[in-house]
């Protein structure tokens, strides 16, 4: 072969190595930059904790929010059927309550079958009802949304009376609410692209414009009483401020997320799962970052979450039918199958206890669920992660020189030196021989 030929291959021989270094280091200064992320497995038959579920007594009554009162009742909205229903976990016992404008709409008993698909003779066009999300006050009263009535609803346990409010703009289906400091309800209108106040001072709705696309999901009041929005046809979160009536976005990168629920943490922090991309999200509001977390599973919906006292992140996965939790402190996920297959479960409440309350909204579970908090499983060593003293080391000497996943120097000059030498020994090489 032509001497020349071979310093031209060992040349490239040599170059490919120095990009596989460089890749490597590259490698290196990311991974330690931002650590390790650990997903636990799901816990398998006798690990998984305690969850216990309670048949309703009314069929397909398409259980969805739900709340705990001051004494650990369990509250729930019942979209199908329009009521709002009470649990003992004492006893036991459900109580069914119906809400005023919907004791007029005729009842039916029909259920689907795959052999027989004809449905009532009777068509009825139902404009009413369909509670959705509820909150609960500092007195125990009870505030839920109409989507279907366009209404937002009161309950007063103690005199087991509702009081209902209209809200103006037509059809505008009321998807969730919060309370402020005042006691004031905001709502979002999912249709009209609107948020609303239902204010006690001046005893009326009061409506704010947010964009003319926009589809709010949800809500939440901060200390300071601004109103936070997730936009799902806008894809970003809001802070409307109700003082100044001034709206700041903050774009969420990951297009087409789907935001959700919205959470606000003891550090001001906002939290949200994007239902879309199968994440759950923190937003710093200081300084706009945002840091997203992936939830295992190929098709992961999260629709809900939740903190517990410990400061983990609850959340139930609507598609994976599991419930599960992330621990913001190593970045890890620890999910557990719900008993019932596909109860789509949809929203989350905690009791004094720290037990996790929630829906199974799926037509046919028709139940709510309770994970005992108190058998969740600890993890185990070999589930976590934790760096050896070399490791630290060594990550903190990539920290210095890999600053933002650059390549480390002493990658450059060794690769650079190497090839030089070669290349004169080559030179020499072939001169001696020709002589």
């Amino acid at each position: 072969m032509n001497p020349f030929k071979k310093i031209f291959l060992l040349f490239a021989f040599l170059f490919l190595y120095l990009l596989v270094n460089i890749s490597t280091g590259d490698e290196q200064g990311q991974h330690s930059m931002h650590g390790d992320t650990k997903i636990a497995p799901s816990a398998r038959n006798g690990e998984g904790p305690v969850i216990n579920e309670y048949v309703i007594p009314t069929p397909y009554s398409h259980p969805f929010g739900i709340v705990v009162d001051s004494k650990d009742n369990i509250w729930f909205t019942a979209q199908v059927t329009n009521k709002i229903v009470k649990f003992d976990p004492v006893n036991q016992t459900f109580k069914e309550y119906q809400i005023p404008s919907t004791a007029s709409i005729p009842k039916s008993n029909w259920k689907y079958s795959p052999t027989e698909k004809t449905p009532p003779k009777e068509v009825y066009d139902v404009s009413l009802g369909s509670p959705g999300a509820i909150i609960i006050d500092k007195n125990d009263k009870l505030w839920f949304v109409e989507q279907i009535g366009n209404k937002i609803g009161s309950f007063e346990p103690s005199t087991e009376k509702f009081v209902e409010y209209d809200i103006p703009t037509p059809q505008s289906s009321p998807n969730d609410l919060a309370l402020d400091s005042e006691g004031n309800v905001w709502f979002i209108e999912w249709n009209s692209g609107k948020i609303g106040k239902l204010d006690f001072k001046i005893k009326k709705v009061v409506e704010y414009d947010l964009k003319s696309s926009s589809h709010p999901a949800g809500i939440a009041v901060d200390e300071e009483d601004n109103i936070w929005i997730s936009d799902v046809a806008m894809n970003e979160i809001g802070r409307f401020n109700p003082k100044t009536k001034t709206y700041k976005v903050f774009p969420i990168v990951t297009p087409l997320s789907r935001p959700g629920k919205i959470l606000i943490d003891n550090s001001k922090n906002i939290w949200f799962p994007q239902l879309h991309s199968h994440k759950v999200t923190m937003l710093v509001p200081s300084t706009g970052m945002m840091s997203e977390a992936v939830l295992p599973g190929y098709n992961s919906v999260p629709q809900s979450i939740i903190f517990d006292k410990t400061g983990r992140l609850w959340y139930i996965d609507d598609m994976m039918n599991k419930i599960g939790y992330f621990e913001p402190h190593s970045a890890s996920f620890h999910d557990f199958d719900i008993p019932t297959i596909n109860s789509q479960p949809m929203n989350m409440a905690i009791d004094s206890k720290g037990d996790i309350w929630f829906t199974e909204n799926e037509r046919g579970a028709n139940k709510i669920g309770q994970l005992v908090i108190s058998s969740v499983p600890e993890i185990h060593e070999a589930h976590k992660h934790e760096h050896s003293e070399g490791d630290k080391r060594y990550a903190e000497e990539m920290q210095k020189s890999a600053v933002g996943g650059k390549v480390p120097l002493w990658v450059y000059i060794s690769g650079i030196l190497l090839i030089v030498v070669v290349v004169i020994s080559a030179l020499v090489f072939v001169k001696k021989k020709a002589v």
